[in-house]
């Protein structure tokens, strides 16, 4: 299994809109295992967390997943601070 992460900037309320309206896209990419949304109300920081069955299915979701993440900061002004791909080596 394989992980991108992303860290973001901005309003949590509208990091928490915009990942929201990119749910049902990211739903429909093969290989998704799971995703995780978080921010930190006080601090006006979030991240997401994509699982994906594979290393091959996290490269092919790579361009989607960029424009994705670009229209969920779009409408709220927030920023993408770092986007990275881990392996997943231990899970409990």
């Amino acid at each position: 299994m394989h992980a991108r992460v992303s860290s973001y900037s901005g309003d949590a309320d509208g990091l928490t809109s915009g990942f929201d309206s990119q749910t049902e896209a990211l739903r429909q990419v093969d290989g998704l295992k799971n995703a995780y949304f978080l921010v930190d109300r006080g601090g006006g920081k979030g991240m997401s967390i994509t699982l994906w069955e594979s290393e091959e299915a996290l490269k092919a979701s790579a361009e989607k997943a960029n424009e994705m993440r670009q229209q969920a900061v779009q409408p709220s002004g927030a920023t993408i601070e770092s986007v990275g791909s881990y392996e997943v080596v231990i899970t409990v």
